[in-house]
């Protein structure tokens, strides 16, 4: 719950900007958010003195894209400090106007990269002390965002294309805070301990748009639950294109209690070998089916060149607790989940080591040296597989289309067993090739696949390409084909 000179700040901006007008429903709609953003910016600064705020928002940039965006965006925060009123009434018109700027000249990978810049840099200003301030930066590009889908709002942008268009997605709850602009004159009184909002209030302002709320704490979860979508998705957005579109959830996380699998090494034990990997994913992504690996169904593993470092993504599907995704990069080790810098630190470092443990086994060689009985043990099919208590089992398929590569050919999931595969064919992330015989890679090639943390075998090179590629089996086998069996910036 957000703290009474918050909601001062909050309400009183509403009552004074927030009036529909002549707006039409979707542009009031938008004002209203942008005004709540508005009232966050300005309570995150409050107690910033101006010289300290522009050292706090200084990072060193030297993309020149990027110093468009920062420029642009770092003068509205200061003209959140230097002149609060003004900010809340202009800010409306500033972030049209800035969404026309990116649309005309099609900048939209330009301003997600920007957003992962930023993102990535909130990690240092945490250090520093500055979470407050970031995570109100973050949220007012969160809100530019929103600007992009300004005519089709139950909808949320999930990624970009390789040509630079913006990929929708239907988003869950696209309302959820609608409801609550009808209450506005009472909500005060009611956040401040005087409830006077009834049950019956409640459900008749929520129910329009298809909720059954019947007390202010449904509102709380259900909102919640919509920032913690809405956040995990703004984060994933600049590596997804068609590609990786894998990576989307499909049903929003829950905040139920969670329970993650066994510990077999430590997390450094994974983040080292993962500097010198032995393999990559095929093209189409690995997924990873488990019994006895805690409420973790299965877990979705896509790899990504981006800014000339491979990025692992990362979708891990529950059991009835909904759906979330993350990313790991390889070379900075850096490791996002949505429980990183929230009051669950446990949960960020017990999935952390669990999905490094897995990315390892797909991509290096290793050995299991110790605690035999907790290590991930790899099984043909799930179903009546004997386990011990604190050992996951899993299966790792890939789907390929069969035949040729036409629109009627059919997908089917083979086993997948990364000795067994080589990649052939292009695809924009590059590929290892076979080298004929006597031949060996060039030191460019090498030098290039090291940068990506790839240690290439003997007799192997790497190939960069920009298009496709296929994953074709080196040898056949009998078990060729497997038929399946506090979380927010705001």
């Amino acid at each position: 719950m957000q703290e009474l000179s918050t909601i001062d700040i909050l309400l009183n901006y509403q009552l004074k900007y927030g009036e529909r007008g002549s707006d039409s429903w979707p542009s009031w709609i938008l004002r209203k958010r942008t005004i709540n953003i508005a009232a966050l910016v300005i309570s995150s600064i409050a107690d910033i003195e101006f010289t300290d705020l522009e050292s706090a928002l200084y990072f060193r940039c030297e993309d020149k894209r990027s110093i468009t965006f920062i420029r642009a965006y770092e003068s509205q925060i200061e003209l959140a400090a230097i002149n609060p009123d003004k900010f809340v009434k202009e800010l409306d018109i500033f972030l049209f106007k800035t969404c026309k700027y990116i649309e005309e000249n099609n900048l939209f990978q330009d301003f997600y990269d920007f957003c992962n810049l930023l993102e990535l840099q909130r990690r240092l200003k945490i250090l520093q002390g500055h979470k407050k301030l970031f995570d109100a930066y973050l949220s007012l590009l969160m809100q530019q965002a929103a600007y992009f889908c300004r005519n089709r709002l139950e909808d949320s942008v999930i990624g970009v294309t390789e040509n630079g268009m913006l990929l929708y997605k239907k988003n869950p709850h696209p309302y959820i805070d609608i409801g609550g602009y009808t209450l506005e004159k009472n909500m005060k009184d009611f956040l401040s301990g005087k409830d006077s909002i009834s049950p019956k209030q409640l459900h008749k302002a929520y129910s329009m748009y298809g909720y059954n709320i019947h007390s202010i704490n449904e509102v709380q979860v259900l909102e919640a639950i919509a920032k913690i979508y809405d956040n995990n998705m703004f984060v994933m957005i600049p590596y997804i294109t068609e590609r990786e579109m894998g990576i989307v959830s499909q049903e929003p996380f829950k905040q139920h209690e969670n329970h993650f699998p066994r510990q077999w090494k430590q997390t450094e034990f994974y983040c080292e070998k993962l500097l010198q990997r032995n393999y990559i994913l095929p093209v189409s992504g690995v997924t990873a089916r488990f019994k006895n690996a805690g409420d973790i169904k299965e877990i979705f593993f896509i790899e990504t060149i981006h800014n000339n470092e491979m990025i692992l993504l990362y979708r891990v599907i529950t059991y009835d607790n909904g759906e979330f995704s993350g990313f790991y990069h390889t070379r900075q080790q850096i490791f996002y989940s949505i429980f990183e810098h929230t009051n669950l630190p446990e949960y960020h470092e017990s999935l952390k080591n669990f999905i490094l443990e897995n990315y390892m086994i797909l991509t290096c060689d290793y050995q299991i040296d110790k605690k035999k009985n907790y290590a991930i043990q790899q099984v043909t099919r799930l179903e009546n597989e004997f386990h011990y208590p604190y050992q996951p089992l899993v299966t790792y398929t890939y789907q390929q289309k069969s035949g040729s590569f036409k629109k009627d050919s059919k997908k089917s999931n083979h086993r997948y067993i990364k000795e067994e595969y080589q990649e052939e064919l292009r695809t924009r992330n590059g590929y290892i090739r076979r080298l004929p015989e006597n031949q060996c890679a060039s030191s460019e090639a090498i030098s290039y696949a090291a940068s990506l943390g790839l240690s290439l075998p003997t007799g192997k090179t790497f190939v960069r390409s920009h298009k496709f590629r296929i994953y074709r089996k080196i040898c056949a086998t009998k078990d060729d084909v497997y038929t399946k069996g506090e979380l927010s910036y705001v």
